[in-house]
């Protein structure tokens, strides 16, 4: 069965009741928004699962709640139903030539593209972005017009040229530093809170670069993502390994604090990517020179 015949034995009825659960996380509420009863909600969430042979869902108490496949599930389609609504929106409202979609992972997002946004906004008023949030490794799905990513700059079906450094360092608050003293040697780092970004791995090359190899598995605060490692340094827990140029305004405020110029990179930096796959239009290439010149300053 080629991906058409897939696809057309899908049941698309279905899919649309798990995508308002699994966003909404309550069976009444998707079934208001969808206009239907909670029970062909139910009805429905159970002919997909016997369709795809997989349990999306199952009972905790009363609620009903996703399993482990239903939410991978749910992060694969949802991109899927986001572009068919704000497509129709943009069809009905005769948008598509205005509209430029922007994907960036969070701590990019918030740390370095809104800033630029300002300016770009004040000189280009007629232009309408969308933004979201992209999926780190899982670029594949990412159907923005410009995506900011991180990794080797090879991506198939994108042209992409680096934007921003990314070697991460040594960072932490004024109040962490204030408490712990100064923190020169790699050796030092051993005797404080680490906090790290997805797992401890960074940590450890970092310290065995600088002669300190652990000599036992490393502990501390492990944070998801950028952002919430962000969170955590500024709330005090510890030093992260983070990339100066997304912490700007709270390296220039003193909120946080910058304790060693040794980087740790892996070949790794922040890149602007174009799909390849249609023509670029105006505002899209408007608002991609407008980031390389904001890179660059």
């Amino acid at each position: 069965m080629n991906s058409v015949q897939q696809l057309a034995r899908l049941p698309l009825v279905g899919l649309r009741a798990f995508e308002a659960f699994a966003r909404l996380g309550d069976v009444a509420a998707a079934a208001a928004e969808l206009g239907i009863t909670p029970s062909a909600i139910s009805h429905q969430l159970n002919a997909l699962e016997e369709q795809l042979g997989q349990e999306l869902t199952a009972r905790q108490g009363r609620r009903l709640v996703l399993t482990g496949a239903g939410r991978r599930y749910f992060e694969a389609v949802s991109p899927a139903f986001l572009l068919l609504t704000t497509a129709t929106g943009q069809l009905r409202q005769n948008r598509l030539q205005r509209r430029v979609t922007i994907s960036a992972l969070p701590l990019l997002a918030n740390g370095w593209l809104m800033r630029q946004l300002t300016g770009f906004m004040a000189r280009h008023p007629q232009v309408e972005l969308q933004l979201q949030y992209a999926r780190y490794r899982a670029y594949s799905s990412d159907a923005a017009d410009i995506s900011l990513r991180f990794g080797n700059g090879h991506w198939p079906g994108y042209a992409s040229e680096r934007l921003l450094p990314g070697a991460a360092v040594p960072i932490a608050s004024r109040g962490f530093v204030a408490r712990h003293g100064a923190l020169r040697r790699a050796a030092d780092f051993l005797r404080v809170p680490l906090i790290h970004d997805g797992n401890s791995e960074q940590w450890a090359a970092w310290l065995t670069a600088g002669d300190a190899a652990p000599t036992a598995p490393l502990t501390g605060m492990i944070c998801e993502d950028g952002m919430l490692t962000r969170s955590a340094m500024l709330a005090g827990f510890g030093v992260a390994l983070s990339r100066p140029v997304l912490l700007q305004q709270e390296l220039r405020e003193g909120s946080l604090v910058q304790l060693s110029d040794r980087g740790l990179g892996n070949g790794e930096d922040y890149y602007l990517c174009l799909r390849q796959d249609g023509e670029v239009s105006a505002p899209v290439r408007h608002l991609a020179a407008w980031l390389r010149a904001a890179a660059q300053a």
